[in-house]
């Protein structure tokens, strides 16, 4: 029986931040063991590399000092000549000549076998680089995309990843939990997981938002003119005068930036709705005026909730620290918020927003819509989500072990921090769906999320319309063939750039308006429509051999297709 997480901050602090660097531990150094690596040659390897490093190093900055030294010499050939024969007869321009000229070709001697020796340490080093990848390769080769995944599922097993965001996923949410999974034209999925959290689905995404913001540019204008001034003896002269005269316009802009969140369906609570943002309340401690500003925030909710108008329903609970911390106030059902948040919900709630140590602090968005549940954590905008395997590639094992370790523990840390606010609901982890409990059965097919991803992972290059010069927003739609493939319509939706110059009027210290040109650009869209296929890899198709007729027949070369969380993809010519 795997124990529910109903303390979410002391067990990490007390369990599972030790298993994770443990399991994590022990994960890398299997593989390390599986591939047969051999860690002592190659800290030897390594060591002659970093020394062959520091005598190319050398050897770099001697040859540049004596070329330096070369060309001091040179000029200072010349110089002495130029003098010589500026003040003196050319028969002495012979003397410099003569005492300069086997100076320098000692120089170049020099200064050939300095490059000769830099050349043999650069191709010494560049081979023993490579006999510490060839050393690494076996390695290298068994990382993969679900590294991460299989971590997480050992540290918390009451939670489990998915292959991929399939279709069957997407239904769950949509059929039981009305989510649609529509984000709507200025979206774009970079990365997405999904899996069950105690039996109820979630997902974890990173998105590419737009919208359109606006920019201001600034122009300007030098002006002069003359004015008769009348000095101290009475007579009058003319004096220029000058003024720079300034001028801004504001226009439209795209922007675009990430987002991280957390999606989670749970039929707990089903009437219910709420959102609340990090408050600064969470920081205070317990000074006289931190208390302060506390009890005036629970004086508002105390006032609020007296409020008995029509349509006003906000009633405070008798912990009033949670309600002016968590600040929900919009909730719209008092009696299902207080089947959610019992008072151990609370209480751990609040662990969980004034913690400056262990975790990251009221740093969350939460949404509720009905049974819909979304938390967009600030900390996890900086967490790397991916885990491209390339990313562990190294050439060296102990600075391989380093990055796998630091990269896996960050990872759930951020993770776990995230998903904190749902564990530390009691009836969440209590309530488990009806597909659950069955095991229902769902379709595997990788949805138009995925397929978001998968197009984003190639490269906005691949896609983006000609004209673009601004990121671009990459939509999907997708169509299933006889042979298992999917072809998925790529949209790429961006903006192309005209150059405008408009003339601001601006009053002068002359006394007149001028013309002001502002330059600025203007930007209009563009689009561009690509198709690309992908196939999930099943154990039939693992030779590779039916996958590699699966893309040909469609003109593209297999070794170009790439392998993505068990989905092969690849961008269709024309």
């Amino acid at each position: 029986m795997i124990d529910d997480v109903h303390e979410p901050l002391e067990q990490y602090a007390a369990e599972f931040k030790t298993a994770h660097i443990d399991n994590t531990s022990n994960f890398f150094e299997d593989l390390v063991r599986q591939s047969g690596v051999d860690a002592d040659a190659n800290a030897r390897t390594v060591q002659q590399l970093r020394l062959l490093e520091k005598q190319a190093g050398g050897a770099s900055s001697t040859n540049k000092w004596w070329r330096v030294l070369r060309g001091v010499l040179i000029a200072a050939t010349l110089v002495a000549l130029l003098y010589i024969y500026m003040e003196y007869s050319w028969p002495w321009m012979l003397a410099p000549t003569a005492a300069f000229l086997p100076a320098i070709y000692w120089l170049n001697r020099t200064i050939n076998d300095s490059y000769a020796r830099l050349k043999a340490l650069e191709q010494a080093r560049d081979a023993k680089r490579a006999e510490a990848w060839g050393q690494m390769a076996p390695l290298n080769r068994l990382f993969d995309w679900d590294i991460a995944a299989k971590l997480v599922q050992k540290t918390l097993p009451r939670l489990a990843f998915d292959p991929y965001f399939s279709n069957g996923r997407m239904t769950e949410l949509r059929n039981s939990f009305g989510w649609s999974g529509d984000l709507g034209g200025d979206e774009s999925i970079v990365f997405s997981h999904s899996g069950v959290l105690n039996g109820n689905p979630f997902i974890l995404a990173r998105t590419l938002t737009h919208w359109m913001g606006s920019r201001t540019y600034h122009g300007s204008l030098d002006i002069s003119w003359t004015e008769q001034v009348r000095g101290a003896d009475g007579k009058y002269r003319t004096e220029t005068r000058r003024e720079t005269l300034r001028a801004s316009v504001e226009q439209p802009y795209p922007e675009y930036g990430n987002q991280t969140f957390i999606v989670y369906g749970n039929e707990a609570a089903p009437d219910l709705i709420f959102s609340r943002s990090p408050s600064k309340l969470s920081k205070l401690e317990d000074g006289f005026f931190d208390r302060m500003r506390k009890n005036r925030a629970i004086k508002k909710l105390e006032k609020k909730s007296r409020d008995v108008g029509e349509g006003k329903t906000f009633t405070v609970m008798s912990n009033r620290e949670f309600d002016a911390l968590f600040d929900a106030t919009d909730r719209n059902h008092e009696v299902q918020f207080r089947l959610l948040f019992t008072p151990l919900a609370q209480q751990e709630m609040l662990k969980l927003l004034q913690d400056d140590l262990v975790g990251y602090g009221d740093d969350f968005e939460f949404r509720k819509t009905h049974m819909i549940n979304i938390v967009e954590p600030e900390h996890m905008r900086e967490t790397d989500v991916g885990g491209e395997p390339e990313k562990f590639h190294a050439y060296e094992l102990a600075h391989a072990r380093t990055f796998f370790n630091t990269y896996h523990n960050d990872f759930f840390r951020s993770f776990y921090f995230g998903i904190a606010p749902l564990l530390a609901i009691p009836l969440y982890q209590q309530h488990r769906p009806h597909s659950d409990i069955y095991k229902d059965t769902y379709t595997s097919k990788s949805c138009f999320w995925e397929h978001e991803a998968i197009a984003n992972y190639h490269g906005e290059a691949v896609f983006k319309h000609p004209d673009c010069v601004t990121r671009s927003i990459l939509k999907t739609t997708s169509e299933n063939d006889a042979d298992g493939s999917q072809r998925v319509r790529v949209v790429a939706s961006g903006y192309g750039s005209v150059e405008r110059v408009d003339h601001v009027s601006v009053r002068g210290g002359d006394g007149h308006s001028h013309r002001v040109p502002v330059h600025w650009t203007e930007y209009y869209d563009v689009r561009h429509a690509s198709a690309m296929m992908v196939k999930e890899q099943t154990p039939a198709s693992d030779d590779g051999a039916t996958l590699r007729k699966v893309f040909e027949k469609r003109g593209v070369e297999y070794k170009k297709a790439i392998v993505r969380r068990s989905i092969v993809s690849a961008v269709l010519p024309g």
